[in-house]
């Protein structure tokens, strides 16, 4: 199976299953400890903030509270719908985040479970474009399925391409402008997740 075929049959499920899965991330809620914590790392008011794989705004109504800088990218058009519903103030862009070239003069940079539809190479390629779009001192955070690299096909609520990963291939991975800051794995509804944060120096 190709690479493309890979995203069409993930995208596919996300836009047949977007209300599902926005009723599924609501009742998780917003990861508003981890959006503190990269806030937390910027000493700026009004933070220029990009998200990569917003999909239906699930972390956006806390991210504007802290910011009205912000942009959301997804792939799915179902779930830019929902995003664009939900909150009328954030601006949100229809794309594949893998090929688009980001804009300099960011802050902070989240890939909230968005990576791990990304195979090894292209995580390199979004690792090295965030870190030329980053101010000195800007964050990415990054939060992804762990495990030793495969390719897995995960079929609840329809098929989708999961890429495992661990904090040290993604360091590996990265160019060495990005210092690791901050790294923690748990086990989250039975899978074991880990969050990290890169800081440009």
């Amino acid at each position: 199976m190709t690479k493309k075929l890979d995203k069409e049959i993930t995208i596919d499920t996300y836009n047949r299953t977007s209300k599902a899965h926005s009723t599924k991330f609501k009742k998780y809620g917003s990861r508003t400890a981890d959006i503190e914590k990269a806030f937390s790392y910027v000493d700026k008011p009004n933070p220029r903030v990009l998200e990569l794989g917003c999909g239906d705004g699930r972390d956006t109504k806390e991210i504007l509270k802290r910011t009205n800088d912000y942009l959301g990218i997804d792939l799915s058009k179902e779930l830019i719908k929902i995003a664009k519903k939900e909150t009328s103030k954030a601006k949100f862009v229809l794309a594949d985040f893998e090929k688009l070239n980001f804009t300099s003069g960011i802050d902070i940079v989240f890939a909230f479970a968005a990576l791990l539809h990304s195979d090894k190479k292209s995580v390199r390629d979004i690792l090295v474009k965030v870190a030329k779009s980053l101010n000195k001192s800007g964050i990415f955070f990054i939060s992804s399925k762990y495990g030793d690299y495969a390719r897995k096909i995960i079929d609840r609520g329809g098929p989708k391409v999961n890429y495992l990963y661990t904090p040290s291939l993604m360091k590996e991975l990265a160019p060495i402008s990005l210092m690791v800051i901050h790294k923690n794995i748990q086990k989250i509804r039975g899978q074991k997740w880990f969050e990290m944060i890169f800081q440009k120096i």
